[in-house]
């Protein structure tokens, strides 16, 4: 398949380099006569290339356990590239913070527990001295009631009052030790409810360090081939490195089964799409030729480098065959798309092309100079490009830019609004085109 090259019917040879043009600066005498090229019409093939590397058909991603308590550090890994059995261990995390970190927290939690223990016997101990204080000034009251001095002919005005005053004094007291005993239960109270706070965030670190720690070892989910996933910069996991709950480590491949994922130039992209017939080379076998198809093309196109203006498309290429002794996840590997198949197409130089993305046209040498010729483009490559409209086959075209200060006659220019409304404007669309445009 070749990527620009038409099909044999017509000889290349038509391509006639340093070949003046017809009565062109005749007689000015102003340096060589411009290149021209003959116009040829035959077979055409459109083949876009794209870069990219060997993927796993069938594969069972890795990812770093879904933890409460948040970043894991690697302690092993299995290498890339080794074969597992179903349950064979994969990856291992370090537990030697979890550790600590449970230490300290089983710790808090028993500090917390000894700390309402003592609150508890505090309180206790106060309870019963206000009781105490209570029931000493029940008694006082009790008795200053049994024993009330109101006979005046008995006892002095003095005595009298002074019965009474301890009376109210110990009704007084029995009065605070009720609000003491309602008040220092309410702080002992709160005391202890904060505690039992710090208690049970404890106890939460604590079951949730346990469930961290029972997951540090992972084991493979099927059997296969171990590949690193990479990341932005390319760069895959090591031990030592630290890790978030989520993020793919690796994947479990089955190698029998590979695909070609590529990123297609921007500006390329226009015509590929699904179902197109693809020939993928790898480079461990250049010279061996593997048939596929694109399987699917990215909507959006993005940058594959950081800080890069460039951005390309992801497609994937499924191969219509396999060899797992030769085809392997991580190998690069180069796809030639074949986005159009013209069987009779006109065809051109792409160094022909003149004009503006709304007015293409070509020239060609004639007797008075060179003769503008309005032409619609189809679909081509970076080297040649098909002509819809504007011209047959056979003619001539100039190739390269406009010589200067010989122009194009007052007749081709007052020639081309005519051409171009009889048909010159009508246009194939970029979608249509596929890369046909400029």
């Amino acid at each position: 398949m070749s990527r620009s090259t038409p099909r044999p019917q017509l000889p290349l040879a038509a391509v006639l380099l340093l070949t003046a043009a017809c009565g062109f600066m005749e007689g000015k005498g102003e340096g060589p006569p411009p290149a021209a090229a003959t116009v040829v019409r035959g077979a055409f093939q459109v083949t876009v290339a794209a870069t990219g590397e060997l993927e796993a058909v069938s594969e069972s991603p890795i990812a770093v356990p879904q933890v409460p308590t948040g970043a894991l550090k690697v302690k092993e890994l299995a290498p890339e590239g080794s074969m597992v059995e179903q349950g064979e261990i994969i990856l291992v995390f370090d537990e030697s913070q979890l550790s600590l970190e449970l230490s300290n927290q089983t710790a808090a939690f028993r500090s917390a527990n000894r700390k309402i223990d003592r609150t508890r016997i505090e309180w206790g101990m106060e309870s019963g001295t206000i009781e105490t204080f209570k029931e000493v000034a029940e008694l006082q009251r009790d008795y200053a009631s049994e024993f009330q001095l109101d006979d005046a002919a008995i006892y002095s005005k003095l005595e009298i009052l002074e019965a009474a005053l301890d009376k109210s004094s110990a009704e007084e007291r029995i009065l605070f030790a009720d609000a003491k005993l309602l008040l220092t239960g309410e702080y002992y109270d709160i005391d202890e409810g904060i505690l039992d706070v710090e208690r049970s965030q404890a106890q939460g670190k604590i079951d949730r360090t346990r469930t961290s720690l029972g997951n540090l070892v992972l084991a493979a989910p099927i059997g296969g081939m171990v590949v690193y996933r990479k990341n932005w910069r390319g760069a895959t996991v090591t031990v030592g490195d630290t890790l978030w709950p989520g993020n793919i480590v690796l994947s479990i491949v089955d190698p029998t089964r590979t695909a070609l994922k590529v990123n297609i130039l921007e500006k390329d992209a226009a015509g590929v799409q699904a179902g197109q017939a693809t020939e993928v080379r790898v480079d461990a076998r250049a010279d061996r030729v593997f048939a596929g198809a694109v399987e699917s093309v990215a909507k959006l196109s993005r940058p594959i480098e950081q800080d890069s203006p460039v951005k390309y498309f992801e497609a994937k290429i499924a191969l219509s065959e396999s060899d797992p002794d030769l085809l392997k996840p991580g190998m690069k590997g180069e796809a030639r798309i074949l986005v159009a198949d013209l069987d009779d197409a006109v065809t051109i130089p792409r160094s022909a092309v003149r004009g503006t993305e709304a007015e293409t046209h070509v020239l060609l040498p004639g007797p008075a100079g060179p003769q503008q010729r309005p032409v619609v483009l189809g679909p081509g490559d970076l080297v040649r490009v098909s002509v819809v409209e504007g011209l047959e086959g056979g003619e001539k075209v100039l190739l390269g830019d406009r010589p200067a200060g010989s122009g194009v006659s007052g007749a081709a220019e007052a020639a081309a609004p005519e051409a171009r409304g009889a048909g010159g404007r009508r246009r194939v669309s970029r979608a249509a085109a596929g890369t046909g445009g400029r």
